[in-house]
């Protein structure tokens, strides 16, 4: 199967589809990442990219589908893979809200907001989860 094919099921699962990028999003259902997402898909796989999914579409960060919350949360995942193995990830994760996040991001560093955005979450969760790893989180 085509990567876009299985990119767009992937999308569909959490009840999410793709729309132009000049097009504006009209509701919590629609990204205009899918670029992002089969970069994603093509790296990793498929069972990576359903897991960054399954971690957006939580209850408080459904519908936050840019391109740097899809990275920073496939980085968070590669690079703390015991975070999210530990038990009560998922409500820590959800407690955080990406779009806040990816919106301090792009005040501090305009020109590299993914990357903030990354740093940011994982201070966030370290924090969050008890600390003990903030030395470590970036």
């Amino acid at each position: 199967m085509a990567s876009g094919a299985l990119v767009d099921r992937i999308a569909a699962e959490y009840g999410v589809h793709f729309i132009a990028h000049t097009r504006r999003t009209e509701g919590r259902h629609q990204s205009k990442a899918r670029r992002t997402c089969q970069t994603l898909l093509k790296k990793h796989g498929p069972d990576h990219l359903r897991l960054v999914f399954g971690l957006i579409n939580t209850a408080e960060n459904r519908g936050n589908w840019s391109a740097p919350c899809f990275t920073a949360v496939s980085w968070l995942v590669l690079n703390k893979p015991d975070w999210v193995d530990r038990q009560g990830f998922l409500d820590h994760f959800d407690r955080i809200d990406l779009q806040a996040l990816l919106t301090v991001a792009k005040s501090l560093n305009p020109a590299a907001p993914t990357v903030t955005m990354s740093v940011l979450l994982s201070y966030e969760l370290d924090r969050q989860m008890g600390g003990g790893f903030q030395g470590q989180a970036a």
